[in-house]
């Protein structure tokens, strides 16, 4: 039953043009990240295969509460599986800030140019999409995911697994 629900939402809820799991993917390469470093990239660039795709932001109250789950769901994951975006406008330093209080180990990203709202159909934070290797959106969670969630950790693991 979850899985369809996840299905329904993605369909209804995906940018226009796109479909899920069918056709090109979305354009991620008009998205610019940058890490803890300050080193920029396309966010395209950060996706070599099934990636989870997580966005988020400090002034988010749900990510509050998200965040250390997802940094606990994290841990069984490859490199490269998931990556994290704040869509914060203010400085990075209360991205790491905001992270370390929660104790949260995730490496995150930061939103510097475009709109990942915009090229996702994102309509509200946290929002947690996956992509498959065309970058097509395959699933979709607008709100929180419960990361602890046997059922959900199943899912996913079994969508970035292709």
């Amino acid at each position: 039953m979850r899985i369809f629900r996840n299905l329904l939402i993605a369909t209804a809820l995906l940018a226009p043009g796109v479909a899920s799991g069918q056709g090109a993917g979305v354009d991620l390469s008009t998205v610019t990240v940058r890490d803890a470093a300050g080193e920029r990239a396309a966010l395209a660039d950060l996706v070599a295969g099934p990636t989870i795709l997580h966005f988020w932001a400090t002034w988010c109250l749900p990510c509050l509460e998200e965040l250390p789950q997802l940094d606990a769901f994290a841990e069984g994951l490859e490199p490269g599986e998931l990556v994290v975006v704040s869509v914060d406008t203010a400085g990075y330093e209360r991205i790491a800030d905001y992270l370390s209080d929660l104790g949260v180990a995730l490496d995150s990203h930061q939103q510097v140019e475009g709109n990942v709202g915009s090229v996702l159909g994102i309509l509200g934070y946290p929002s947690t999409v996956v992509v498959d290797e065309t970058r097509a959106v395959i699933w979709r969670q607008q709100g929180s995911v419960d990361w602890a969630d046997a059922d959900i950790a199943e899912e996913i693991g079994a969508l970035i697994a292709q």
